[in-house]
């Protein structure tokens, strides 16, 4: 990713774009931190925001009409905030907090002819930019139409504060000078810049022609002249913040005019604008506008803190609410994406974000709910593929899932047939890795039943699609797969696939070419199903698509459409068909970062208090192991009677997967095509002894049964290992491939009792993969 890719993806990302109140306020005032600051009684910081925005706060303040008061979002769900109100208490109540520096004198002079609000404006930017400013009137004092408010709402005191702080910064003041047009037709020659306030200057005055001035830039045909202020065009009452707008706008313009740079470049985002931002009100509260107990007075402190807390502080985060990722990591889009760019362009040291990049699910449910698509998991994944080419992926975070990959596509767990008795296959069933591992019976039941509904030959494929690599960033690892899986397949004759996994599925389309790939529950949609009655739950279960079905609607309609058929109370949840959550697989998420894993498993589960039904094996283990009570779909299809309840099958963990893969192919080859199983390695017949407290260990950790037989197979054969004369413990390590597994154990007449158990994933600098 580079500079330019990162802008236009940053882009897209609208959380800091203004709130609505913000971006239709010609000046700009951050209305949220201003709101933010008197909500929690703090009003010496609602002061500085005001200070900030506002170039005479004490006048502006207290005569602001508001133009943010329509497009406030809180109209959505009741009345908008009363900010003239509250602007109004906050000045009446404090005093200036923040005075904004004075630039150094940078030379040009220009003439202010007129005092009214836009006036005073333009003169007061102009002098703290440094640009010295004259600012003539013709009557004793300033202010143009301000002069008009009762002193009750706008005390004559402000006027005179507003005199010192323009003298303060620099600016001339020429009171009670007549201006004519002789006056005002030398200012162009003595002045190297001119403004007029037409709130207090008659157009007419001007010995020139004045046409109608640029909205954009004030500009009036006479070279250096500029005009604002009064009432505008069409308009039919005077603005207070649009003549602060012209003044500022008026300012802007003189000081490119004097730097002689373009007068229009750059400029959409000034005075009232749009704004991207989305804001969700949907169930927020309604909450009555506050009004003053005495409207003559306005609002006591009390009062101000109850409106100002009205306001929702217009974000969007509405990916961030739902993902446990994103908020994990307190990030947003934007951010997020800056951090992973800075992590990849560092030359020296450390890549602080490598686990952030890897924990993500790459689910796509963030960019579903973004307004603009905000592309995370690309990110993300692309990411991880330049992390691998460069050397830069850390062993630990991917290498135990990948490893897993390796294993079902090995010679102990692949099968590639044509169904029994045939030579050729007009479909071909892949169940998938994780429903292998899994719910061995639901596959071999499913296969069968295929077999007897569909013609034309119905053989079996038993592997992995390759997805762990593909989620890995393993390019090279993912391509193999791939092309095997192509190669098996013309092997075959082609046949459609039928594939029961919604992650298969999915690689399939993206990656096998011209591959005929067909949803399982598609097809068993279109057939005569059993149907169990007496087995069904009584209480209603709520679906749990996966995320890798987010964009697959026919599939969702096919599983609801079997649900009915089969007699099964279903519910939805909010966050099901394309705004579902992931479980904490995908990604490989819950290898990279196993706490967030099982958080996301828990936010899933969470989403409904029914019981849960799945149809991804990975959903169904992954919620099982976060203690929601959940069953597979086919489960209901093809139920094992001996078994017990659906929803109280336990996650059959990482080693019993591993298991029921193998024990899969081998029962397959010797119950259906009469083949002689493969002989069990000599590490399979040692037999090991664990609580359920070290099994669940072991998992966390990421370390298989098989790998502890391995170990204890490898210091038996070489006699290497470390006794404990306090316990008679043994302790032995074994390095496979690139992990080394330590196991504490004791034996014994009845097997091998394993105590403990740890790995180190990593390679040493000298080392190679």
């Amino acid at each position: 990713m580079d500079q330019l890719q990162l802008r236009a993806i940053e882009f897209r990302c609208i959380q800091e774009e203004q709130p609505f109140c913000t971006a239709s306020c010609p000046i700009h005032v951050d209305v949220r931190a201003f709101m933010a600051g008197l909500a929690k009684g703090d009003l010496r910081e609602a002061r500085r925001v005001l200070d900030r925005t506002m170039p005479f706060p004490e006048i502006i303040g207290r005569i602001c009409d508001q133009p943010c008061y329509s497009f406030c979002k809180r109209g959505e769900i009741g009345e908008p905030l009363a900010t003239a109100r509250l602007e109004r208490f906050c000045v009446t109540n404090s005093t200036t907090v923040l005075k904004p520096p004075k630039l150094p004198a940078k030379g040009g002079t220009v003439a202010v002819v007129g005092s009214g609000l836009s006036g005073m404006t333009a003169a007061l930017d102009l002098g703290r930019k440094g640009r010295q400013a004259t600012l003539t009137t013709s009557v004793p004092g300033l202010g143009g139409s301000l002069r008009g408010y009762p002193e009750t709402i706008l005390p004559s005191e402000t006027l005179q504060q507003a005199a010192t702080l323009l003298a303060g910064y620099g600016v001339i003041l020429q009171l009670a000078t007549p201006v004519d047009r002789e006056f005002i037709a030398a200012l162009p020659a003595k002045y190297d810049a001119v403004y007029f306030d037409f709130d207090e200057i008659d157009a007419t005055l001007l010995p020139f022609a004045v046409g109608r001035p640029d909205p954009l830039t004030l500009s009036l045909k006479h070279a250096g002249c500029f005009a604002g202020g009064g009432i505008p065009e069409g308009a039919s009452v005077f603005s207070v913040i649009k003549q602060v707008e012209d003044g500022r706008r008026a300012a802007l313009t003189i000081e490119r005019y004097l730097q002689k740079v373009s007068l229009t470049a750059q400029r959409e985002m000034e005075g009232a604008c749009t704004t991207r931002m989305y804001t969700v009100t949907t169930g927020m509260p309604h909450l009555a506008q506050t009004i003053p107990a005495d409207l003559a007075i306005g609002y006591t402190a009390a009062e101000a803190r109850q409106e100002a807390g009205r306001c929702i502080h217009c974000e969007c985060l509405e990916c961030v609410k739902q993902c446990v990722y994103l908020r994990e990591y307190k990030e947003y889009p934007k951010t997020l994406v800056r951090k992973v760019y800075n992590n990849q362009s560092i030359v020296q040291g450390t890549r602080n974000a490598n686990k952030m990049i890897n924990s993500c699910s790459l689910c796509g449910q963030c960019t579903t709910i973004c307004p603009h698509d905000f592309p995370v998991a690309d990110v993300c994944r692309t990411t991880r593929q330049e992390m691998v080419r460069g050397g830069q992926m850390p062993p630990s975070a991917h290498d135990f899932a990948l490893e897993d990959m390796r294993f079902s596509l090995s010679s102990f767990c692949t099968l590639n047939r044509h169904q029994p008795g045939t030579a050729s296959s007009r479909y071909v069933f892949y169940p998938g890795c994780q429903l292998a591992g899994s719910a061995p019976e639901a596959v071999k039941s499913t296969y069968q039943y295929l077999t007897g509904q569909l013609q034309g030959g119905v053989g079996l494929m038993l592997g992995c699609c390759g997805i762990p690599a593909h989620w890995a960033g393993e390019e090279k690892l993912f391509a193999e797969t791939m092309e095997g899986f192509r190669a098996e397949l013309e092997r075959l004759g082609n046949p459609t696939v039928i594939t029961a996994c919604s992650s298969c599925l999915s690689i399939f389309q993206e990656f096998a070419g011209d591959v005929q790939i067909s949803s399982l529950w598609q097809v068993l949609d279109t057939l005569e199903l059993p149907v169990h009655p007496d087995l069904l739950p009584r209480q209603s279960l709520t679906i749990h698509d996966p995320c890798t079905a987010r964009h697959q609607a026919g599939l969702q309609a096919s599983v609801r459409s079997i649900c009915n058929k089969l007699g099964l109370n279903i519910v939805e949840n909010r966050f099901n068909g394309k705004l579902t959550d992931c479980c904490g697989y995908g990604g490989l998420m819950q290898y990279a970062n196993p706490l967030l894993g099982a958080k996301a498993a828990v936010v899933k589960a969470a989403r409904s208090e029914f019981d849960g039904l799945a149809y991804c094996a990975m959903c169904r283990d992954n919620l099982a192991a976060s203690g929601k009570r959940v069953a597979h779909l086919l489960e209901y299809i093809f139920p094992v009677f001996e078994a017990n309840e659906p929803l109280d099958r336990k996650n059959p963990g990482f080693s019993q997967r591993h298991e029921n893969r193998a024990r899969l192919q081998q029962d397959l080859l010797t119950t259906l095509w009469r083949e002689p199983s493969a002989p069990e390695p000599e590490h399979k017949k040692i037999r090991i002894l664990l609580t359920q407290e070290v099994l669940d260990q072991l998992n966390r950790r990421l370390i298989l049964e098989e790998d502890v037989q391995k170990v204890i197979h490898q210091a038996s054969r070489t006699g290497r290992h470390l006794i404990n004369p306090d316990n008679n413990h043994r302790l032995a390590c074994y390095k496979p491939v690139r992990v080394t597994y330590w196991v504490e154990y004791e034996p014994t007449d009845q097997g091998f009792v394993i105590y403990n158990g740890y790995s180190h994933r990593m390679l040493l600098p000298e080392e190679k993969p």
